[in-house]
């Protein structure tokens, strides 16, 4: 019996013995159809006011190239907004000088 996360139920003695999973599935989509993808996301984000930044731009190259993984990628960009929201913060925090 397979379960909803793909491994196998197998009955066993007094109990239900589960399988491991294998590897994830490999992504089969061609370059055209995974930058079809992309850009169809970029352009969701661009009506929901993402404006792209050069450097942004550059990360999303590297990833394209195979220099950095996607999982990389991500924690840039995490790291560069938890970056921008303490600034934000520390701002917010300043007292305005006249």
């Amino acid at each position: 019996m397979d379960n909803a996360a793909g491994s196998t139920v197998t009955p066993r003695g007094c109990g239900y013995r589960i399988g491991g999973m294998s590897q994830a599935p490999k992504d089969t989509r061609s370059a055209a159809e995974k930058a079809r993808d992309t850009a169809g996301i970029v352009g969701s984000l661009k009506h929901e006011g993402y404006v792209p930044t050069p450097e942004a731009e550059a990360v999303h190259q590297r990833v394209a190239r195979g220099e950095i993984t996607s999982e990389e990628a991500i924690k840039i960009f995490r790291d560069r907004a938890l970056n921008q929201d303490t600034e934000l913060t520390a701002r917010k925090r300043r007292p305005e000088r006249a």
